[in-house]
Parts: structure tokens; C-alpha cells; sequence
């Protein structure tokens, strides 16, 4: 077996390597042109923004970071060791992170971009259920999605 399945205590830094590793391979099936790998596009783009997103809350939490819920954990450490590693809600991971959510709005009011406005649809219709879905896109469409997603990241890495 791989340990590829192995549960470890996931860093930030570790989660934007992931990031990074599940846009290019989104890029990889975006090259195909194969409207039949649209799908994949979208899917993995989402878990891109899924682990960027969680590795921005496990910076504002680092004490979120470990495997095991200790038993003087807070319910809100709790809740939000679960979002981390157990949630795939990026709606409600992003409202976990107001002060990203104000540089967003801000930037967007200072250069006319509209990133939270990109980001807060990208959270609110992607899903981990795109996994099962019989229904396909297009490759133009799901091109769109990657492009917003790989915008949000490199948003993030300026800031």
C-alpha cells in the first residue's frame, strides 16, 4: 500500500504544496482539450481552493494542525480541526476567514477586480460531489474555472 494514504499532521505549508500539485495536474487535463476531462478540471481546481483555503485557517489556527482532538479542546477548535480535516464546505471554510475575506474586498475596490466576488462563487458551487456527477462540461468552461482558481492563488501569494 502506499503511504501516500497515510494521515499526517497537515501543515500550511503542505497544504499549498498540495495546492500546487492539484492545479497542475488540473492544467495537465486542461491541455488535453478532451471535453470528456472537463470534469477533472473543475473537480481538481476545487480541491486546489479547498487546500488553500485550509491552509490559511490552520495558519490563523496553528493549534488545529495536530491528527487527534485533545481533550481540553474547545468545541470551536474542534469545529474547526473538523473543517480542516473533514469538510469540503469551502463556503464555510472562507467564513472562517474574515481578515481574507476584508483584503479581498479591499484590493477589489482598489484595482476593480472582482476576486472575493470569483472566490465566493467558486466556494459556493463547487463541491466534493463533482466526484459523482453523470453530467460533463465543457472544457471552455471548466478553462474559466481554472483560470479564476490560479488567479485567486496568485492573489494569494502577493498579499
Amino acid at each position: 500500500m502506499s503511504d501516500i494514504f497515510a494521515r499526517i499532521r497537515l501543515t500550511a505549508s503542505q497544504a499549498r504544496t498540495v495546492a500546487q500539485r492539484r492545479l497542475d495536474d488540473a492544467e495537465c487535463l486542461r491541455k488535453s482539450g478532451d471535453n470528456a476531462r472537463a470534469n477533472g478540471v473543475f473537480y481538481l481546481a476545487g480541491l486546489a481552493v479547498e487546500c488553500l483555503l485550509k491552509a490559511e485557517l490552520i495558519e490563523k489556527h496553528p493549534e488545529i494542525g495536530g491528527l487527534t482532538i485533545q481533550r481540553t479542546s474547545s468545541d470551536e477548535e474542534q469545529h474547526l480541526r473538523n473543517l480542516v480535516f473533514r469538510s469540503h464546505a469551502l463556503d464555510e471554510i472562507l467564513d472562517r476567514l474574515p481578515d481574507l475575506v476584508s483584503l479581498l474586498a479591499k484590493d477589489d475596490g482598489r484595482d476593480g477586480t472582482r476576486r472575493l466576488t470569483e472566490l465566493r462563487e467558486i466556494c459556493g458551487s463547487w463541491s466534493i460531489f463533482a466526484r459523482y456527477s453523470p453530467r460533463m462540461e465543457t472544457m471552455a468552461h471548466a478553462a474559466d474555472f481554472l483560470d479564476a482558481v490560479k488567479e485567486f492563488k496568485r492573489w494569494l501569494s502577493r498579499r
